[in-house]
C-alpha cells in the first residue's frame, strides 16, 4: 500500500510539472504571438507601457536648421540653432523652459526663461537683449498645451500618445503591415490634429516617421537609445514646405516636482507687462515725421510731404499693413501713401509688402533687397503687381538719406536718416529693449552699426528701432557699446601691458 501511495504521489508531481511547463509554453507563445493589423495597437501599448506613465520629466535638446529668408544672403541659407532645457509637470500643467536661440546672421543671441504655474505664464530675459528687466505676462492659451504639442512631435515616445489614446478619443485608425519591408503604416484621423500617418519598424518595434498632413510636416526618428528605462529616438528630423530642422535630444528623464525657484520671477526683474494687443498710436516727432507704435513689438514711421506719404517699415503680415494704411489714411485723408521703405530682405521685414503692392504703393529699397523680394516664394503669384524704386548708398531722396553700411546681418541692409530731424530709422542694426536696459551681450552687427555712425559723424537726436524701442538716445547707444566693447578693449589693453 505504501509503494502504491508513493507511486501515486510521484505521478501527481509529474502532472504538476507537465502542467507548469505547458503553462509557460502557452505564455511564451502568447508573448511571441504574431503582430497583426488587429493587435498592433495592443502590442504598441505594451511596448511603451512604462514610458506612457511619465507625468513629470525633464528634457534637454538642441535644434538646428537653415532658413533662407532669414539669412545674410537669401541664396545661401544660414544655420540657426536653439537650446531648450525644460521641466514638465503634466499633472499640474506646469512647465519651466530655458530657451537659448542663436545662429542668427550677425551674432545675435537671445536667451529667455519662461514658466507656467497656476494658470499664470511669464517670460523674462536672461541677458536683457529683448525685454530688458521687464517680465512679460503671456497668454496661457499658448502655454502648457502648446509646449507639450511641440514635444509630442519631437519626442517619438510622446508622438505616439495620440495614437495609443485613439480608442478613447473615438479617432479612426487604419493599420497596414508589410513584413517584407519590416514596416507598419498606421493612419489616424485625429479630431484635434487632423490626419497623422505613422511609419513603424516591426523588429525592433520603433517609430520611424510621422507625417502631419494638416501642417504638412514630416518628422523622421533615428538613433534610438534606452536610458533609465525610457526608450526614445535621440535624433529627429523635421521637414516642411521651405524649412527643415534637426533635433538632437541629449537627455530625457523622469523627474520629481519642478523646483519652486524655477516657477518664480527672480529678484531684480519687473515690472510685469501684459502681452496684449493695443490700438495703434501715432506720435508726432517733427513737423512732417510721425511714429506709429503698438504694431505688436514693432514701430513704423511715416513722412508726409508735397509728394505724398512714405511709410518706413513693413511688418510681417498683410493684415498689419492693412491696419497701418487705414490708420494713416484716417489721419491724412487728403494725402496718398506713395511708397514704403524696407530696411532689408528678411521675411519679418517684407512679409507685409503684398498688401502695399496691391494698393499701387511703390517699394523703396536697395538693389539686392529688391532681387530678394522678387525671389520670395510668398510673392510668386503677385510679383507682377510690385513696383520698385531703388536707391544707392548715401543717396538723398526727399530729405531722407539712405545708408547701406557693411554689416554681417543682411546683405544690402540699409537705414534711413532724416537729416532735418537728425533721426535714424533702422531695423536689426541696433537692438535696445523698451526700458533702455544695457544688455549683457552685443552682436557683431550692432558693433558695426555704432562704429559706422561714428565714422560717418552722423548727428543723432533719436534712433527709431523697428523692433522693441522707438526712442533710442545716443547716450544709450554709446553706453551699450562701451559696456560690451569698450570695457573689453580696455581689459585687453591692460593685459598686454
Amino acid at each position: 500500500m505504501v509503494s502504491i501511495f508513493k507511486k501515486a504521489k510521484c505521478v501527481t508531481k509529474l502532472q504538476q510539472v507537465i502542467f507548469c511547463l505547458s503553462t509557460i509554453t502557452i505564455s511564451f507563445a502568447s508573448q511571441a504571438q504574431e503582430i497583426t493589423a488587429e493587435n498592433f495597437l495592443k502590442k504598441l501599448k505594451g511596448h511603451y507601457q512604462s514610458t506612457n506613465m511619465i507625468d513629470n520629466f525633464s528634457i534637454n535638446y538642441e535644434s538646428t536648421g537653415k532658413f533662407g529668408p532669414q539669412s545674410y544672403d537669401y541664396k545661401k541659407a544660414t544655420a540657426s540653432f536653439s537650446r531648450r532645457i525644460m521641466d514638465v509637470d503634466s499633472k499640474n500643467k506646469s512647465y519651466f523652459l530655458h530657451n537659448t536661440r542663436g545662429g542668427f546672421p550677425g551674432g545675435f543671441i537671445f536667451e529667455t526663461k519662461e514658466f507656467q504655474k497656476d494658470m499664470q505664464r511669464y517670460r523674462y530675459d536672461v541677458n536683457g537683449v529683448l525685454y530688458g528687466k521687464r517680465v512679460l505676462e503671456l497668454d496661457t492659451k499658448f502655454g502648457f498645451q502648446y509646449q507639450l504639442d511641440e514635444l509630442n512631435e519631437v519626442v517619438d515616445v510622446f508622438a505616439i500618445k495620440s495614437l495609443l489614446e485613439s480608442e478613447m478619443s473615438g479617432d479612426t485608425v487604419h493599420t497596414k503591415i508589410d513584413k517584407t519591408s519590416n514596416r507598419v503604416m498606421v493612419v489616424q484621423n485625429n479630431i484635434r490634429l487632423g490626419k497623422l500617418t505613422y511609419q513603424f519598424k516591426l523588429k525592433p518595434l520603433q517609430l520611424v516617421s510621422l507625417h502631419n498632413e494638416k501642417n504638412d510636416q514630416l518628422f523622421t526618428y533615428s538613433h534610438h537609445v534606452s536610458i533609465n528605462g525610457i526608450d526614445y529616438a535621440s535624433r529627429v528630423g523635421m521637414k516642411e514646405s521651405h524649412h527643415q530642422r534637426e533635433f538632437l535630444i541629449e537627455s530625457l528623464a523622469k523627474s520629481m516636482n519642478i523646483p519652486a525657484m524655477k516657477l518664480t520671477i527672480p529678484m531684480g526683474y519687473g515690472p510685469i507687462v501684459e502681452k496684449e494687443k493695443k490700438a495703434l498710436k501715432t506720435e508726432k516727432i517733427t513737423k512732417n515725421l510721425y511714429l506709429i507704435s503698438n504694431v505688436r513689438d514693432r514701430y513704423v514711421a511715416f513722412k508726409v510731404d508735397d509728394m505724398g506719404i512714405t511709410v518706413f517699415g513693413a511688418p510681417g503680415s498683410d493684415k498689419q499693413s492693412k491696419e497701418i494704411m487705414a490708420h494713416i489714411n484716417k489721419q491724412f485723408p487728403m494725402k496718398k501713401i506713395t511708397s514704403v521703405y524696407i530696411t532689408h530682405h528678411h521675411s519679418d521685414h517684407i512679409g507685409g509688402l503684398n498688401y502695399y503692392a496691391q494698393q499701387g504703393v511703390t517699394i523703396l529699397a536697395d538693389d539686392y533687397s529688391i532681387t530678394a523680394i522678387k525671389a520670395y516664394r510668398k510673392f510668386t503669384d503677385n510679383i507682377s503687381q510690385f513696383q520698385f524704386r531703388t536707391f544707392k548708398h548715401k543717396e538723398l531722396i526727399n530729405g531722407v538719406r539712405f545708408y547701406i553700411p557693411e554689416n554681417s546681418h543682411a546683405k544690402g541692409q540699409s537705414f534711413a536718416y532724416f537729416e532735418d530731424a537728425q533721426v535714424i530709422y533702422e531695423g536689426d542694426l541696433l537692438e535696445i529693449p523698451f526700458d533702455n536696459t544695457i544688455a549683457a551681450h552685443m552682436s557683431e552687427t550692432e558693433k558695426q552699426f555704432v562704429e559706422f555712425v561714428r565714422m560717418e559723424n552722423i548727428k543723432i537726436k533719436r534712433i527709431i528701432g523697428h523692433h522693441r524701442n522707438g526712442n533710442i538716445s545716443p547716450d544709450v547707444m554709446n553706453a551699450y557699446y562701451e559696456a560690451n566693447v569698450g570695457s573689453k578693449m580696455a581689459m585687453k589693453s591692460m593685459m598686454t601691458k
